[in-house]
């Protein structure tokens, strides 16, 4: 049996947690995960409500925020597409995050433009193709497509359908953000005194073969403006890279905390 939770749209959302939504339900095909900035009042019809430019972070705005509403078209034939308009899948969530350098030797990171709930839904986006090497600069994810049925990549696990696990004998190369629109991709590695506050569904979008599909992250705590939304890479990720793992927060765009910081020994895993 297939779970009756939506892919995506309000439905799936976590409703009293999410205080960035729209009035009224948007259809079955709707950006409804990316947030866009509107200057109407709240009373006002949605046909009056005229978009304006993201606030920078820390500073007020006559503007709110609202979830985008605009219809998503399939792309590819796939069973649920990627759930970015036109419009957000050129920028990103820009109307949630912002993209940042907080010092030049860490590079750019992801930062919450305004307070997330817990559960709020990103989509990290791009183009399928080979894995690059190590040797470059790679934010590359692996890609196993869903059921062109179902859209889901996860199958019953030992405990029946009560635990579902991912599928990955149909690996298809990787998704590779460079050249989209795509800001997921600046989300850091927490440190060995950090922890995450975003992470992977293994929800993905798209089809075998296809040109561009997607992967779901979400929150997993609620997130103030202005703090790294960050999630973890995977073991061997640096050392691969013969890179050392350091703490990323900064005073301006800080990471949360472990309670234990982790001995020297994982720095390199």
């Amino acid at each position: 049996m297939v779970s009756d939770e939506p892919l995506f749209g309000h439905a799936g959302s976590t409703s009293a947690d999410v205080a960035i939504s729209s009035s009224h339900p948007p259809p079955r095909f709707a950006c409804s995960w990316a947030t866009v900035w509107v200057s109407a009042s709240p009373s006002s019809p949605s046909s009056r409500k005229k978009r304006c430019r993201p606030p920078s972070l820390g500073s007020r705005s006559a503007c709110r925020p609202i979830r985008c509403n605009a219809r998503v078209r399939l792309r590819e034939g796939e069973p649920v597409p990627i759930p970015y308009c036109r419009a957000c899948l050129r920028t990103g969530d820009v109307g949630a995050l912002c993209v940042v350098t907080p010092r030049p030797e860490a590079g750019k990171c992801l930062v919450a433009r305004t307070d997330l709930p817990r559960g709020y839904r990103m989509a990290f986006f791009g183009r399928r193709g080979r894995c690059p090497p190590c040797s470059v600069d790679d934010r590359a994810i692996s890609y196993y497509p869903p059921n062109r049925r179902t859209g889901r990549n996860t199958a019953p696990g030992g405990g029946g359908a009560a635990e579902r696990r991912l599928v990955q004998t149909n690996y298809n190369g990787v998704l590779r953000p460079e050249g989209t629109g795509d800001i997921i991709q600046y989300a850091a590695c927490p440190g060995p005194g950090e922890r995450q506050n975003m992470r992977s569904t293994f929800q993905y979008w798209g089809v075998r073969n296809g040109h561009l599909g997607g992967l779901e992250f979400v929150t997993t705590e609620k997130v103030k403006a202005g703090t790294q939304l960050c999630h973890w890479y995977g073991n061997g990720w640096f050392v691969d890279r013969g890179l050392k793992r350091l703490d990323v927060g900064t005073d301006d765009y800080p990471v949360p905390k472990r309670k234990r910081k982790l001995s020297s020994k994982s720095n390199m895993t």
